[in-house]
């Protein structure tokens, strides 16, 4: 009987591959591209016979595109729904993967990663949101800790294409081979349906019951459809409602967690690797490659693996604290060691200070992998009730890219300004204040529906507004 009950207890599978591609694939629509063009640009420079400044507008206008794409990813979802958006985000991705891989002209090329980075952010705001809304509450926060580790690991295998095939036009193969992954959602989302909350936000109670059964256990079927309706009210929220006292807390929740993950440090340490090798005793470009290829890509892709296990384990909250605390000691090592690293032997073996950054930063990515990396997507993804959520994501994804492009366009002026040590000091800084906030403001989520988080925030205000009305 125990085991009858339990099999009972469990969600039925016929959802979750689904989900989990939907989930693999929006995370690798960045991932790949990220890492395949760090070694591209030579290449595609050469081939153009392009200035310095137009190469870096062929690295960073992919991020810009994101930040449009998400601003316009909560509109679509809310609009044609989650699976809407994605078919959306699938054929930016697709048609901009094509034109860049043929592009006769820089421009064209520029042009075809501006719309490939709107794909990328149109999935980053609807895949998370429909595996957030279609995913059983025990397994939700791994699950959308898969969308991290299938950036890392789609960045790795970036990384490892770079280092087998250089020279030439394999450029052009290289990036043309990311429309396989847009194909792949296309295909993926034709044999799913949305999400149960989109459907009741229609009015669709028949599909809405349907999207259910393939993730819910059937005797709690109708228990869920009338929590979600309970939590829609049967309306849809406007832009005011969204900066109201009552959702303020949960939306700058969301937004500071995007500017915590992008702030302390990560893309400093991408964008820097090679000088960070460099400086740590790796002389020669190969050597720096392949150290930037094993010490970040797979390490970064490991531990985001093991952040998928422990995120329903653990917890979102713990593994935040422990992740960003280990992020602040790593850079403060990283950040010393630059002092005594600085000059190098010159004979291409690793100083005792060298050996040091390279422990700091092998140490900072992991801790970063497990916890703000994933940890901040889940959150995002998780925290806002039904009516905002779309638009509420879209404002948190924004934040993320913009914070990450201008950090891209600005990395190297702040390193003039403050120097390699300081640099990195701020960023262990900025680390310990990611740590208070998220002390300070951040409830644990795991195991709650998403209905009762929605609630969790409703009776906070509720309290925090009785406690003002008797002072």
């Amino acid at each position: 009987m125990a085991a009858s009950g339990r099999a009972a207890d469990r969600p039925p599978r016929h959802n979750l591959v689904a989900i989990l591609s939907i989930v693999v694939l929006s995370g690798a629509f960045f991932g790949y591209n990220q890492g395949v063009i760090s070694g591209a640009l030579h290449d595609i420079r050469r081939t153009f016979d392009v200035d310095t400044f137009e190469v870096e507008v062929a690295a960073s206008w992919v991020t810009l595109g994101a930040l449009a794409g998400a601003l316009a990813g909560g509109h679509l979802a809310d609009r044609i729904g989650r699976r809407g958006a994605l078919w959306v985000a699938a054929g930016a991705y697709v048609v901009g993967t094509i034109v860049q891989a043929a592009a006769p002209t820089i421009g064209a090329l520029l042009g075809a990663r501006l719309l490939l980075g709107v794909g990328i952010g149109v999935a980053s705001v609807a895949g998370p949101m429909f595996a957030a809304e279609t995913a059983p509450e025990r397994i939700r926060g791994g699950l959308l800790a898969v969308y991290q580790f299938s950036t890392t690991f789609a960045i790795f295998i970036g990384y490892l294409a770079d280092e087998l095939f250089t020279g030439g036009e394999s450029w052009r193969y290289l990036l043309g081979a990311a429309v396989v992954l847009g194909v792949a959602l296309i295909l993926v989302t034709v044999v799913v349906p949305d999400s149960a909350v989109w459907y009741l936000k229609r009015g669709d109670g028949r599909r809405a019951r349907e999207s259910l059964c393939r993730t819910v256990p059937e005797h709690r079927v109708g228990q869920r459809l009338h929590e979600i309706e309970e939590s829609l009210h049967g309306r849809r929220a406007s832009w005011r409602e969204l900066l109201s006292p009552q959702w303020r807390r949960p939306l700058a929740l969301g937004v500071g967690l995007a500017l915590f993950q992008q702030t302390t440090g990560i893309n400093g340490i991408i964008y820097y690797a090679d000088s960070i090798f460099a400086a740590a005793g790796f002389r020669t470009p190969e050597a720096q490659l392949s150290a930037t290829t094993w010490a970040i890509g797979a390490v970064d892709a490991a531990f985001a693996l093991v952040a998928v296990g422990l995120l329903d384990r653990v917890g979102r909250r713990p593994l935040l604290l422990v992740g960003l605390a280990g992020m602040a000691v790593s850079l403060a090592v990283v950040s010393v060691s630059f002092l005594g690293a600085g000059a190098g032997r010159g004979d291409g073996r690793i100083t005792t200070a060298g050996l040091f950054l390279l422990v700091g930063v092998i140490f900072f990515v992991a801790f970063y992998a497990v916890s703000i990396g994933p940890a901040a997507w889940t959150v995002i993804n998780e925290i806002y009730p039904g009516p905002i959520r779309g638009r509420c994501v879209a404002i948190a994804s924004a934040t993320h890219w913009g914070t990450e492009y201008l950090i891209t366009q600005f990395f190297l002026s702040l390193l003039d300004a403050l120097g390699r040590s300081g640099v990195f000091a701020l960023f262990a800084g900025l680390c310990v204040l990611g740590f208070l906030f998220v002390r300070r403001y951040l409830p644990e989520t795991r195991g709650r529906t998403l209905e009762q988080i929605q609630q969790m925030w409703v009776a906070g205000y509720d309290k925090r507004k009785r406690a003002h009305a008797a002072s």
